[in-house]
Order: structure tokens, then C-alpha cells, then sequence
């Protein structure tokens, strides 16, 4: 009985190191996370080192992340697609492509590993078959995720040639890449030419706006407004942003709502502004401008509980691509 009660004792702390890792991760203390999971690679559990080695891919130690996925994957644990991932990143040749799709052949199939298989098909190749879905999937993996070190450079290519192969949100997003704003800091990844580039900004927005991507037509419509005189058609980026707003664009409606708010392009008018805003909800901050137009109301004092309430969850854009397994 006294075993039994020891064994469950030890696995129940088991437990709490892997949450109290876990946690440490969430709160950006990634040094106490590595030290958690490394404490209980080194007593032999397997699944930690493939935490171990995710962590330090995390924290830009690429060297470390290598040597754990490679021991978890020698002790038939799961880092061959962790493993594949960084190795794509750093590859510059043929040969390096191969070495990434031999780690792939026994991972389950999903939608990130058919992803890198397909674009490192391509890269070792040299042929562009794969589709655009799989390189803008491969695209948000090294800009969104929390576990992956974020590599703006390899992001941008990856982006660049979904936009070439006419994906409408690629098309956006190297747009968004060229023109850094409010409305697009959703996307981190950046074009060298940042700051000194909104003409070819206006490009990529004009073409996603050309395949119905009203989000674009906002954005090409707030550029002719607030871009330099050699850009700016005012009537027209307001025509473009009403435009987006009725084709229940978020980002449009936010725009209209700031346009009658500021009276830019527009007469100002309260009403018309709240009206909007009213339909740019899903978008956070619109929620706490809403707040602030209707303070002292119970309809503000709702719209503040409901902006607190997102800003809580402002992370889950930056989602978990590759997940902790428990140890």
C-alpha cells in the first residue's frame, strides 16, 4: 500500500512539473521552463526532451533545440517535425530540403507536415507545385507561433510566393509587410524596403482587392487618405473603406467608424461613426473605443467588460503550431 501511495505521490509531481513548465512558458519566464523540463530529460523522460528541445528552439538557442529534439527522436519520442521545422529555416541547398522531408516521412500526415513536405518538395526541386495554402501555412508558422522563433525573413519569402501563385490573404499580408500601421500589427513579418515602400504596398492591395478581399480594400482605401500628397485621392480611399465597411469587413467598418468620428473625407457624425463601430466588434480595441463613446451607459460599461475580456485572450492569435507534451 505504502508503493502504491509513493508511486502516485511521484507521478502526481510529475504532473505539476509539467504545469508549473507550462506556466512558466505563459508567462514569458522561459529560463524556469527550460530548467523544469531539462530536470526531468535528464532523469530519462522522453517526452520532456522533446519539451526541452521546443523550449530552446523558443528561446533562439537553435544549437540546444537540435541536440534535445535529435535525443528525444532517438529514443522514439516526437521531435522529427520540431526537428524538420528548424531545419527548413536554416537549409540553403538541395540537400538540406531532403534531409527535411526524410524527417517527415513517418510523421502523422496533418496539415503543417503535408505543408513542409510539399514546400520542401519544392526547394529541392526547384519546381513551385506546391500550392499557396501550403506555403502561407508554412508562412504563419514561423510569424504566429509561440514555440517556433519567430524568422521574419523566411516568413516573407514564404508569403511572397503564395502572393505570386494569387492567394488573396498572401496578397494582403505583403501589403500589410510594407505598410507597418495600427491595422497591421496583426502581421509581424516586415519587407526591407519598410517605411519607403507604400506604392508597392498599394500593389499588393489593389490585387487582393481584385480577388474580393474587402480587409485589403480598406487598407488600399486609408492609404490614398493618409499616404503622401503623390498618393493621396482622398474621395476615393473614402469610397474604397465605405465600400469594405458594407461588404462587412471589420477592418472597414473600424475605418468608417474613425472616418465619421474624425469627420476625414466624410461631415463628422457621431451617430454614423458608433453605428459602424458597432459592427467591428470582433476586432478588440473597437470595444474599448465604444466603451469610451458610450461611457456612463449600460451599453458602455458592457462594451468595456467585453474589451477587457479580449485583451485577456490578445495571445490566441500567436497560436500553439506545435504543442508541450505532457511528461
Amino acid at each position: 500500500m505504502k508503493f502504491i501511495f509513493v508511486l502516485i505521490l511521484a507521478l502526481s509531481l510529475h504532473a505539476s512539473d509539467f504545469e508549473n513548465m507550462k506556466a512558466s512558458f505563459d508567462k514569458g519566464d522561459i529560463n524556469r521552463a527550460i530548467s523544469i523540463a531539462r530536470t526531468s530529460a535528464m532523469s530519462g523522460s522522453i517526452e520532456a526532451m522533446y519539451d526541452v528541445g521546443l523550449l530552446y528552439y523558443a528561446s533562439g538557442k537553435t544549437k540546444e533545440a537540435k541536440t534535445w529534439l535529435e535525443r528525444s527522436i532517438k529514443n522514439d519520442g516526437k521531435g522529427s517535425l520540431g526537428l524538420a521545422i528548424l531545419k527548413f529555416e536554416q537549409t540553403q541547398n538541395r540537400k538540406g530540403y531532403e534531409v527535411v522531408m526524410e524527417l517527415l516521412i513517418n510523421v502523422p500526415k496533418g496539415e503543417l507536415r503535408d505543408a513542409l513536405m510539399d514546400v520542401s518538395r519544392d526547394m529541392a526541386t526547384n519546381r513551385k507545385d506546391a500550392s499557396a495554402s501550403a506555403y502561407l501555412t508554412l508562412a504563419e508558422l514561423y510569424y504566429y507561433d509561440r514555440v517556433v522563433r519567430p524568422n521574419l525573413r523566411v516568413a516573407l519569402y514564404l508569403t511572397k510566393q503564395a502572393a505570386q501563385k494569387g492567394n488573396k490573404k498572401a496578397l494582403e499580408l505583403m501589403g500589410d509587410a510594407y505598410w507597418r500601421s495600427n491595422y497591421t500589427r496583426d502581421t509581424l513579418i516586415v519587407a526591407p524596403q519598410i517605411g519607403n515602400a507604400l506604392n508597392i504596398a498599394m500593389e499588393y492591395y489593389q490585387r487582393a482587392m481584385r480577388k474580393e478581399n474587402f480587409d485589403a480594400m480598406a487598407k488600399l482605401g486609408k492609404l490614398h487618405i493618409v499616404g503622401p500628397r503623390n498618393l493621396r485621392r482622398i474621395q476615393y480611399g473614402v469610397s474604397l473603406i465605405l465600400k469594405s465597411a458594407e461588404a462587412n469587413s471589420s477592418v472597414g467598418a473600424q475605418m468608417a467608424g474613425e472616418l465619421y468620428a474624425s469627420g476625414q473625407g466624410v461631415r463628422a457624425n457621431r451617430g454614423e461613426a458608433i453605428r459602424w463601430y458597432k459592427k467591428a466588434t470582433d476586432i478588440c480595441v473597437v470595444n474599448h473605443t465604444l466603451a469610451k463613446a458610450l461611457r456612463g451607459s449600460d451599453e458602455g460599461r458592457v462594451y468595456a467588460q467585453a474589451y477587457e475580456e479580449c485583451t485577456k485572450k490578445a495571445s490566441a492569435k500567436r497560436q500553439y503550431h506545435l504543442l508541450f507534451e505532457a511528461f
